[in-house]
């Protein structure tokens, strides 16, 4: 255990205290034997479990990073202050969210419009919407939304285009990786991203019926 030294003035004991002997009594949370990572559980509205299924396990990550941007925006609310530090998972998982609606979208339905899973293996928001719009396009024809998603997924991109933005401070080369230097408007960001996942869970459905409906 790391000790600590305690002492008044010059006049420095060398008696050593541990963290754990320091934070007994506080509500302070300090590692503690026994602890670990995945302890199972059988309270049913407290615990959770990963999806076995496929398809399942993509549409909770899709969605779950959607949701905990929303979610990281009503903790700022809470406390302002927190908003120094939470905007950059909020960015994070938003993006993450897109692209894996996006994915998913050429996953299930690309084969249809002749675009190629095996084309969507890297983070690069631009070209995999390019990817899902031809997707969409060609089986569900134009919709007024496609230009306004569009113009959000160019903006994410322009932002963060290897997915380093938001998980880290430097890039590859230990440069600063360089961010907008104005004021974001969170709760504009919430509604934006939340029509951005209304158009997706759409694009999805109506996929789905008319793939259906014509038998493929």
């Amino acid at each position: 255990m790391l000790p600590v030294y305690s002492g008044t003035g010059a006049a420095m004991s060398r008696k050593k205290k541990s963290f754990t002997d320091l934070l007994e009594g506080s509500s302070y949370r300090w590692p503690k034997k026994g602890d670990r990572l995945l302890r199972s559980a059988s309270d049913w509205d407290r615990a959770v479990e990963f999806s076995g299924d496929e398809i399942a396990r993509h549409v909770h990550i899709w969605n779950g990073y959607l949701r905990a941007g929303a979610a990281l925006i009503d903790a700022c609310e809470e406390d302002p202050h927190d908003r120094h530090f939470l905007v950059y998972p909020i960015l994070f998982n938003y993006r993450h969210g897109l692209e894996l609606a996006m994915k998913w979208i050429i996953l299930r339905y690309g084969r249809s419009a002749g675009v190629s899973a095996e084309e969507i293996a890297h983070h690069g928001l631009w070209k995999l919407w390019q990817l899902a719009r031809k997707t969409i396009v060609s089986i569900g024809g134009e919709d007024d939304a496609l230009p306004v998603v569009e113009q959000i997924t160019k903006d994410f991109h322009e932002l963060d285009q290897n997915a380093l933005a938001f998980r880290y401070s430097q890039d590859r080369n230990g440069a600063l990786i360089a961010l907008p230097d104005t004021m974001i408007d969170l709760q504009n960001l919430r509604e934006v991203m939340e029509a951005v996942g209304n158009f997706f869970d759409g694009a999805d459905g109506q996929l789905d019926d008319l793939i259906s409906a014509a038998g493929f």
